[in-house]
């Protein structure tokens, strides 16, 4: 990806929530990105995000170091952090739910490989357009997908907030998918927990392109969503592609 300089902002906030389970990885020397969102209490929530957070970023820079395909390397990164918090959620109290979500970017190359578990998401800003590159795995989503209720009726839906996937999860039997995209000059790729995105809209997104450093936007994105009433932890980590 040598025609591209790629530029890094990234933010998290506790929010109102008594800690913040929510980590996150910038790490442009290896080329990886990610967002995980904790859930479990304090305890759990924090242990799960911070093994996905130190987990796949070693797994994927290893596989990519051995010549391994990007999305298979990505696959078997979430994967290993996978089994690695299923193991770890078998010391929690009978009927605690440890685990936590990831969405993650590599680059490689001329291509960037995205993938994401749970419902933290990447959205892929070109121009004024806006794309979600992943799916969000709650019950809601998963029920408007089928067209059993609608988008309006997922979004107040009890359902909106249970997830069906997500790493920890004993239950989930497939991986992730693998988007990969090739960048343009003036692409913007959000990686963010759902503490964000819950209240930031796609013209939030076109809007600040222009206007802000990556850095800046970051910030700016997670102020943004704590000043219309997130309650819940924020993060996103900003990834802008200019040519050099």
């Amino acid at each position: 990806m040598a025609e591209f300089v790629v530029h890094v902002g990234s933010c998290t906030a506790q929010g109102l929530r008594s800690n913040n389970e929510d980590r996150y990885v910038a790490d442009p020397q290896r080329h990886v990105f990610l967002v995980a969102d904790g859930m479990g209490g304090q305890e759990g929530g924090e242990q799960a995000s911070g093994l996905a957070a130190e987990i796949i970023p070693r797994v994927v820079s290893d596989r990519l170091a051995a010549h391994e395909d990007p999305d298979i390397a990505v696959r078997a990164a979430l994967a290993e952090a996978h089994q690695a918090i299923v193991h770890a959620g078998q010391s929690q109290a009978a009927g605690r739910r440890m685990g936590t979500t990831a969405v993650l970017a590599v680059q490689q190359d001329d291509q960037v490989f995205v993938a994401g578990i749970g419902d933290s998401r990447a959205y892929l800003i070109r121009g004024e357009q806006v794309d979600q590159l992943t799916l969000d795995h709650t019950v809601a989503d998963a029920l408007a997908r089928n067209g059993t209720i609608t988008l309006d009726q997922a979004r107040q839906s009890p359902w909106r907030n249970v997830l069906y996937k997500f790493l920890g999860c004993a239950e989930m039997n497939d991986g992730a998918d693998v988007v990969p995209f090739y960048p343009q000059a003036g692409d913007r790729l959000v990686l963010a927990s759902d503490g964000l995105t819950n209240h930031i809209y796609p013209e939030d997104l076109t809007r600040g392109v222009a206007r802000h450093d990556p850095q800046e936007w970051a910030e700016s994105l997670v102020a943004l969503a704590l000043e219309r009433g997130s309650r819940d932890n924020v993060t996103c980590v900003v990834l802008a592609f200019n040519r050099e």
